[in-house]
């Protein structure tokens, strides 16, 4: 069985490329230790159920795979990466069992390029493969993108109010450049509190805050700190627990300080 955490991204800013290689994103996501299990099977299962998974059956079809079973942590579309993390623990699933002895960055290439062909996430594999939180200060796949990071011990409280669908976002005109101003005003001083900052300052710059914003106003006034998740409807917060149970049922994550990994 493999394991590949759950993401959640901060801030960023869009990078379409020539192909999906030199396609990614700025920006800063963290690897949770919540996440998506993947076993190989003969049929496409996610939490029991059959179902059409566009972006794994990309991965599947290029390894020769038939299928996997899927279990998550998280709900899809929700904005914590389950589509990446699936592709990318299902690649190295396939991989482990057919015996294809491929590479690491090969597989977790194929992972971002199934997100990216398939419109479903732009960075998420990236900090899914490497673990902790995440910088991407070059975008691309895996193997091209630069990146930093920090492993920093951080128990998060999350909300999940609903979804939001990656692409539909992606193809509104919104502009997502302030994504980069974030991240240079982070990386001058990184901090958890900083990243909060600059996360709020995005989701409010980008309007997309609108509805989830009493949500993080009543974890601020509560001695918290929150932010949207992106890109879903739902927040992440520090020190949040009882003002989200206000608005639902709230489930706790802490940093993962690793990427995809065989589970034993």
């Amino acid at each position: 069985m493999f394991f590949a955490p759950a993401s959640i991204t901060c801030f960023f800013t869009p990078v379409i490329g020539k192909n999906p290689a030199e396609t990614g994103s700025y920006g800063v996501s963290i690897a949770l230790n919540k996440g998506v299990r993947v076993n190989v099977s003969d049929k496409l299962l996610v939490n029991d159920r059959e179902v059409r998974f566009p972006t794994v059956e990309y991965v599947l079809d290029a390894l020769g795979g038939k299928g996997v079973e899927i279990e998550t942590d998280f709900p899809l579309s929700c904005g914590f990466g389950m589509s990446g993390a699936s592709a990318l623990a299902a690649a190295f699933a396939v991989n482990e069992e057919n015996g294809l002895n491929l590479p690491f960055y090969r597989l977790a290439d194929l992972a971002h390029e199934a997100e990216v062909v398939n419109r479903t996430g732009l960075g998420d594999v990236v900090c899914q493969s490497y673990g902790g939180i995440v910088v991407r200060v070059e975008p691309g796949c895996p193997s091209n993108a630069r990146v930093e990071r920090f492993l920093w011990r951080l128990e998060l409280d999350i909300l999940v109010l609903g979804s939001l669908k990656t692409e539909e976002v992606l193809s509104e005109n919104i502009d997502f450049s302030v994504g980069k101003d974030c991240l240079k005003e982070f990386m001058r001083k990184p901090s958890v509190e900083n990243l909060f900052v600059q996360a709020k300052r995005f989701s409010v710059e980008t309007g997309l805050i609108e509805d989830v914003m009493d949500v993080i106003e009543a974890v601020e006034a509560s001695g918290g700190m929150a932010s949207m998740v992106m890109l879903g409807k739902a927040v992440f917060a520090v020190n949040g627990y009882e003002a989200l149970e206000e608005f639902g049922e709230p489930v706790r994550a802490t940093v993962s300080p690793y990427g995809v990994r065989f589970l034993f």
